[in-house]
């Protein structure tokens, strides 16, 4: 069977989208009807063909003879209203649907076209009728129903009818998008309102909460989401979820205390998915960022969340205390980082970085030639290399590899310079003046 749902579409879809699939006056042949004349029979094979290459009006004036010779056949007025329809006369494609039911009665395929003619022209008050008798071959035209309710701007009824399906069907993804489509096009308060009554109604359903603890979130009303997500405490302590809400609410109100201990619970949960973990811990980190007396309680949280979820954030750790130039801390979650992500750009880079800073010149080179062979076309990479070879004394290596990188340099002028001044250095090494003395003029001329 072909859903109406499938091709009737406002916000999402396109009306009259998709051909109709045979149906049992389509699929009628004309040798069944009774008494049929070789007049009569000849010009419906005539409108038949005349619709197949698109002459639509050739196809309604053969029509029109076959009706006044045989004026009680339901299929001439459905098939005139196809022809109809298809010239965009939508009032005359009604009209002969219209005769086809009144001839037929409770013909669906003729039902689905005459549902057509009234989407296409936004007729939603027909639509609800029409629908509501479709509903009688099968319930899950009432999808439909709930659709045209949105389009009408009835969101309390779209939502009644798709949670009626639910109840009845189970829940859908299809009837979810729209619902949300309804909800969002439906402003807070009702969406307030709906949840307000759902809760009331069920009153230990958790997800009623949390979703209202959201919407006030939307709109500002923080002391409202604080006060549901407390009734939500008191119906089930172990809800775990609230405490994303609380963490936040907590943070924001400066109850920091608070908002520790409903970071712990996020963090310790068993219940809460470790994408939302994971948002509420960059949201720390964030505020650390600015409050650095609490970057203890920063590592602690990083270190629950590795633990309970078996997730590495070392690089987000080892980029946050890099940014706060506390480079000990940084190499050390950086090279944490490196165990477990061996082949990342970032993590290979700024570990090459860090270990230069720190002199560890040897460990440096080697993870230079390691990232090389991954990244050959990096210039970082050469410039480490060269730097780490320098400061260990070997020139030779050095410049070999800084003049091959000084090739993949791009719009750098700082790295281009770093280059000179580390291939000065190198030839200063070898006893050539005379390149060093290059290198060291085209460091001038570059910044000038």
């Amino acid at each position: 069977m072909k859903w109406l749902s499938l091709i009737l579409v406002f916000f999402l879809f396109s009306p009259l989208a998709e051909a109709q699939e045979p149906s049992p006056l389509q699929d009628e042949n004309v040798d069944e009807l009774e008494d049929v004349t070789d007049d009569f029979q000849e010009l419906f094979f005539e409108a038949l063909k005349q619709k197949g290459i698109e002459n639509y009006d050739r196809a309604i004036t053969a029509l029109d003879k076959c009706i006044n010779l045989r004026p009680q056949e339901p299929i001439l007025y459905f098939e005139k209203g196809k022809n109809e329809a298809a010239l965009g006369n939508l009032q005359q494609a009604e009209n002969n649907y219209l005769k086809a039911l009144q001839l037929k009665p409770n013909q669906q395929d003729i039902m689905e076209s005459l549902y057509e003619v009234y989407y296409a022209r936004q007729d939603f008050e027909k639509a609800i009728d029409l629908v509501k008798d479709l509903a009688k071959f099968d319930l899950r035209y009432e999808e439909d129903l709930a659709r045209i309710y949105v389009l009408k701007g009835d969101f309390e009824q779209a939502i009644k009818v798709l949670d009626k399906l639910d109840a009845e069907l189970g829940k859908d993804a299809y009837r979810n998008q729209i619902r949300t489509q309804a909800l969002a096009l439906s402003g807070g308060d009702f969406k307030e309102q709906m949840l307000l009554e759902k809760i009331k109604a069920s009153p230990q359903e958790e997800q009623n909460y949390l979703n209202l603890i959201y919407v006030y979130s939307e709109q500002g009303k923080t002391d409202k989401a604080y006060a549901t997500a407390q009734k939500l405490l008191k119906v089930n302590p172990q809800a775990d979820e609230v405490h994303l809400a609380l963490y936040k609410f907590h943070l924001e109100e400066g109850a920091v205390p608070q908002a520790l201990k409903s970071l712990e619970k996020v963090m310790k949960s068993k219940r809460i998915d470790p994408k939302a973990k994971h948002s509420v811990l960059n949201d720390f980190l964030i505020f650390a960022d600015r409050n650095p007396e609490y970057q203890p309680e920063l590592e602690e949280a990083i270190a629950l969340f590795s633990e309970e979820e078996n997730t590495d954030v070392s690089e987000e750790l080892g980029a946050y205390y890099l940014k706060n130039q506390e480079t000990d801390k940084a190499l050390s979650y950086y090279e944490s980082a490196y165990t477990n992500e061996p082949t990342d750009l970032g993590v290979l880079r700024n570990l090459t970085l860090l270990k230069l800073e720190a002199g560890q010149n040897k460990e440096a080179a080697a993870l230079s030639e390691e990232a090389l062979s991954l990244y050959p076309a990096q210039a970082v990479f050469y410039l480490a290399y060269g730097v780490a070879q320098n400061e260990l004394g070997n020139f030779k290596d050095a410049v070999s590899y800084l003049e091959m990188g000084i090739d993949y340099v791009a719009e750098n002028p700082k790295m281009e310079a770093d280059f000179y001044r580390q291939l000065a250095r190198g030839y200063t090494g070898l006893g050539d003046a005379a390149k060093a003395e290059t290198y060291q003029k085209r460091l001038i001329n570059l910044n000038q």
